[in-house]
């Protein structure tokens, strides 16, 4: 089942397949979080069923050899890491053949943007010559890190978010806690990543990292207490400080040059974290200690 924020889309991209107009090489663009896997894999599977309906029928061989996991033209490549040369060679060659059910061939490349560049160039003579009704799925978080290349031969999807009201809905069939409203807020549009953050085992609460700071900024709580609770999530901290801020603005409290200053310094901090060998114990207490600042 499309999750429901795709389900229009799913929808327009089904309609075009029925009149012979998808493009055969989709790049679907979002956030993490937002469900791109579970979206590809489900028009993938429809471009497979052998019945032309407007979702895929779930009866047919290949439904049912979709769901068994073993459908021979549905092939997947994912990687923790990156995707090299080899997946994608071995990819094209099963894909060069034909369709073992006589349908269509799928081809889905998850989190294409951690492809290697040699990966990238592999994938290009496919991409601008297929062979007969075989498609290509990729998914990425962003098309930066994507070559040029990759991004000219293919359709570009940016996928919609998920509106607070899809998100509380469906959040209603798969959690039955309390759900914090800034963490609507700030997790709305992506309702994995708030399931995942909701569902997280001595997870900590917006309430208690606002307790937190606020001992910080009073002085009560020293900042590398408060950087050593957070150096293993340190992308979640620079979030709830970001709304923190916001509100904070929002209210009139403190010194709006202090809170704009800090705000920008959350944002470089956003990106600096995720770079290899960073000290992100050094990083938050930087950030943290402009928090006491705005005191002064």
């Amino acid at each position: 089942m499309t999750y429901p924020w795709f389900e229009s889309l799913f929808q327009q991209l089904a309609g075009r397949y029925r009149a012979g107009r998808l493009h055969h090489a989709l790049l679907m663009l979002g956030p993490q979080g937002l469900g791109k896997a579970t979206l590809a894999k489900d028009v993938g599977a429809y471009l497979l069923c052998q019945r032309t309906e407007s979702s895929r029928c779930g009866q047919c061989q290949a439904c049912q050899l979709v769901d068994a996991g073993n459908h021979p033209d549905l092939h997947q490549i994912q990687s923790e890491k990156q995707i090299g040369v080899d997946d994608i060679r071995s990819a094209i060659e099963k894909l060069s053949g034909k369709s073992q059910l006589g349908g269509a061939k799928v081809l889905v490349i998850h989190q294409a943007d951690s492809m290697t560049e040699s990966a990238a160039n592999a994938l290009l003579k496919t991409l601008e010559e297929p062979t007969a009704h075989t498609y290509m799925l990729l998914t990425a978080n962003s098309a930066e890190r994507l070559l040029p290349t990759i991004k000219s031969r293919c359709e570009k999807l940016l996928l919609p978010g998920a509106s607070q009201a899809q998100t509380s809905q469906w959040l209603a069939e798969q959690y039955q806690g309390d759900i914090e409203p800034q963490l609507l807020t700030l997790y709305g549009a992506t309702p994995l990543t708030l399931l995942a953050v909701l569902q997280e085992e001595a997870g900590q609460r917006f309430a208690d990292f606002s307790q937190d700071l606020q001992q910080v900024l009073n002085g009560q709580l020293p900042v590398l207490t408060m950087a050593e609770q957070w150096q293993d999530n340190p992308g979640r901290l620079l979030s709830w400080l970001q709304l923190w801020l916001k509100n904070a603005m929002q209210q009139g409290q403190y010194a709006q040059d202090g809170l704009f200053a800090m705000y920008s310094q959350c944002i470089t901090a956003s990106r600096q974290v995720t770079n290899p060998g960073l000290n992100k114990l050094l990083l938050l207490s930087s950030v943290l200690g402009s928090v006491r600042s705005l005191r002064s």
